[in-house]
């Protein structure tokens, strides 16, 4: 067990690590390109997505963050921090005022928003998750920025050894169904080649057809997923909610269209967490067990 400590014990102990032995400023460079210069570890850190909360607080840093969107929620502790911003929007003076010495973005955050913090002397450092192997890659690059290295290692190599053996379980089973994820309403999405859930899919031991469309997160229509004749679906969002799983089975399994979709003739529709499958974070391989116990359950 990791003992966690606190900021001012952190701050002292960095302190004696930098008279017993000299530290120099390092540079990394973050997914979006730009370098990062730092000479000690971040200690007022404000991050612009769930992913990178929940990666914060799995590092054990949790009393380090200052700042977080309407969206971080996971752990419960993170839902009482400051909102400092929102899905894809940016509360400047209130970043501001919580005086960080380290924004941790996304890719996939408001580009202009990051700008003028480097121009208000706001470092920010962005991550580009997409796929399992880059989430432990993640955790590394951070224990390194962060100062907690032997944590984020063992925590990575925890999260790399599960995936290896879901990928050993993977090539011992022959059958690989055809799966689909998305959502039964209109519009239908899902997910294509290159995506973090086709990621999941395929590394869970099942062949993702969306890859069959063009596009990152295709629009489809329902002679579209008749024509692939998935034999699994995975959904992220019930109607209802996940208890209502069965219900919407039966419902479909009556509508014209649908019933003649293979994963709804045998009721093979799966609902997984959306918190773990749709965020680049470490319970995203709790999605890929999920995924994989779904896909290849004992008859």
């Amino acid at each position: 067990m990791f003992k966690r400590f606190s900021y001012r014990t952190c701050a002292v102990l960095w302190g004696i690590m930098c008279v017993i032995m000299p530290i120099h400023a390092a540079e990394i460079q973050d997914d979006l390109g730009e370098a990062f210069f730092f000479s000690s570890p971040p200690m007022r850190i404000i991050s612009l997505a769930p992913s990178n909360t929940e990666m914060l607080f799995a590092l054990g840093v949790e009393n380090r963050v200052v700042g977080v969107t309407e969206y971080c929620n996971y752990p419960p502790k993170a839902d009482s921090l400051e909102k400092v911003a929102g899905f894809n929007t940016v509360n400047l003076e209130k970043v501001v005022q919580a005086r960080p010495d380290l924004v941790l973005a996304i890719r996939g955050n408001d580009m202009e928003s990051l700008r003028s913090l480097r121009q208000l002397g706001i470092p920010v450092f962005s991550l580009d998750v997409q796929n399992l192997d880059q989430v432990s890659s993640a955790l590394r690059r951070l224990g390194m920025l962060l100062g907690v290295e032997h944590h984020a290692n063992v925590l990575a190599d925890s999260l790399a050894s599960r995936v290896r053996l879901v990928r050993r379980e993977r090539e011992a089973n022959t059958e690989k169904p055809s799966v689909m994820w998305g959502f039964w309403g209109e519009p239908i999405y899902t997910a294509g080649a290159g995506t973090m859930i086709d990621d999941v899919i395929e590394t869970a031991g099942g062949e993702n057809v969306g890859r069959l469309a063009k596009g990152t997160w295709p629009q489809i229509s329902l002679e579209t997923v008749i024509e692939w004749a998935p034999e699994v679906i995975i959904t992220t969002h019930v109607p209802g909610g996940a208890d209502s799983l069965s219900k919407e089975v039966d419902r479909l399994q009556e509508t014209e269209g649908w019933k003649r979709v293979p994963a709804v003739r045998s009721g093979r529709i799966y609902y997984v967490e959306g918190d773990w499958l749709l965020r680049p974070g470490p319970r995203l391989v709790h999605a890929l067990q999920a995924v994989a116990e779904l896909l290849h359950e004992k008859e």
